[in-house]
């Protein structure tokens, strides 16, 4: 079984890659990197490049030439994208370094799928609280991220508005609080782009991640995670938000295919 990666030199695509490989031995992954040398002092990710079961691509996520290397190795069972632009929080919020990743990382990964021959599964992150589902959080999480994330929010709806659109299953979502900014998202952008394509997939939407983890995280055991189309939480890990796509969320675990799953405690 063959993986794809976007986003997996930390974070959520971190954690579910070395889950996915230290618990099964049947599967091999394939990653896009922009810096390659990243996980050359990582005792846990070595081996498994050294005995090939991981490959490693460079690249960008949102050139569309550079994912589609991603798919000339096998043909791919599964792709997982968690790419996301680094923050840093000021008194106005939390700023991104790269405002439209996620809108450009999007259009680029559905014009490739678009053009494959047969359907992997795709598994993307997003965040809890985008759009309608605002009103799903707590008081105190809808303030917070009013104040912190609205603008860093609106390519995370960019990223939801297209795989919505791409589903043959999901909803197009036609809601103005679900539609992102033209300026963002532009309908040339979109109509480039394949509607009611897509067979498998699963948007998993995080609650609020407040730390960033170790690399050796998963030798600590889960703080008992809860997921729920819905689910009014606060927090999660990175850790373990790896843990429910790797165990959860693989091809023939069906429950949450097709479905926007909110983890948190």
């Amino acid at each position: 079984m063959l993986a794809v990666f976007l986003g997996a030199s930390k974070g959520i695509g971190y954690f579910t890659l070395l889950n996915l490989l230290q618990t099964t031995s049947d599967w091999s992954a394939v990653l896009l990197l922009r810096k390659p040398d990243c996980f050359d002092k990582n005792d846990s990710i070595r081996p498994f490049v050294e005995n090939g079961r991981i490959q490693i691509i460079k690249g960008d996520a949102t050139n569309e030439g550079d994912v589609k290397k991603l798919f000339q190795v096998g043909q791919v069972d599964l792709v997982v994208s968690t790419i996301g632009a680094s923050p840093s929080i000021g008194l106005t919020g939390i700023k991104i370094d790269q405002p439209d990743l996620c809108t450009r990382g999007s259009v680029a990964m559905l014009h490739v799928l678009q053009e494959l021959t047969y359907q992997p599964r795709v598994i993307v992150t997003s965040s809890m609280g985008i759009g309608e589902a605002h009103k799903d959080m707590p008081l105190t999480m809808r303030l917070l991220y009013s104040w912190l994330l609205d603008k860093p929010h609106q390519d995370k709806m960019s990223l939801e508005y297209l795989f919505h659109r791409s589903s043959k299953t999901l909803a197009n979502l036609t809601s103005s609080h679900d539609t992102p900014p033209e300026t963002l998202l532009s309908r040339t952008a979109i109509e480039s782009t394949t509607p009611d394509f897509l067979n498998e997939v699963i948007i998993v939407r995080p609650a609020m991640m407040p730390t960033e983890e170790p690399f050796d995280a998963l030798k600590t055991p889960s703080k008992g995670y809860r997921v729920e189309e819905g689910l009014r939480c606060y927090t999660i890990l990175r850790s373990d938000v790896g843990r429910f796509i790797s165990e959860q969320c693989l091809p023939g675990q069906n429950e949450w295919v097709n479905k926007c799953p909110v983890i948190g405690y």
